[in-house]
């Protein structure tokens, strides 16, 4: 595993406002940002806008919705594991909502561990409404094809869903099972 220090495998952490405006983010985010997803998401860029702007798919939108109007009703924190892969690595994380002063929400990812692997598929994500020819839910990125959901290597070993359709565009979703074990977990209805 790598330290860390790596930009990779560091916590990382936001506040957002009554408003769900972005106040705030952890020092290092920039640099973790790029290295990770490779996007430019400097402070400039991101400081004063919605936390919705940067969160794709229906069911992912209700989710935190849910999980942020939980955390403001009742003033107790939220813990959920997810996935967050970044180039060579699937990462299971773990993210933690935190009620603040007045309605702010301290969010914070941190790695829990990692495993190195050689398959890089990155796809670009794009507006559930825009209905794309692949569906990944957000929290363990399985895929779904024909009413069943598939690991990556699943679907690069066992089916032609990644051959037929790579390189395409993917919506975000929650598929039934973290959607299940999120609510059993937290004792909430998403």
């Amino acid at each position: 595993m790598v330290s860390k220090a790596d930009s990779c495998q560091v916590e990382l952490g936001y506040t957002l406002g009554g408003d769900d405006r972005i106040e705030q983010l952890c020092p290092y985010w920039s640099r973790a940002a790029s290295d990770r997803m490779g996007l430019r998401l400097d402070e400039d860029c991101i400081l004063g806008r919605p936390v919705w702007d940067f969160i794709n798919g229906g069911a992912t939108l209700r989710l935190y919705d849910a999980l942020i109007w939980h955390v403001r009703k009742t003033g107790q924190r939220v813990r959920f594991r997810y996935r967050g892969d970044c180039p060579g690595a699937i990462r299971y994380m773990c993210m933690t909502l935190a009620p603040g002063s007045g309605q702010r929400i301290h969010l914070r990812s941190e790695l829990l561990h990692d495993q190195p692997t050689a398959q890089a598929v990155f796809f670009t994500h794009v507006d559930y409404h825009r209905h794309p020819k692949l569906v990944q839910c957000s929290l363990c990125h399985k895929l779904e094809a024909d009413g069943r959901w598939f690991t990556l290597t699943e679907a690069l070993e066992h089916t032609n869903m990644i051959d037929t359709l790579f390189p395409t565009e993917v919506g975000d979703t929650v598929c039934d099972s973290c959607r299940t074990k999120l609510e059993l977990e937290l004792k909430v209805v998403l």
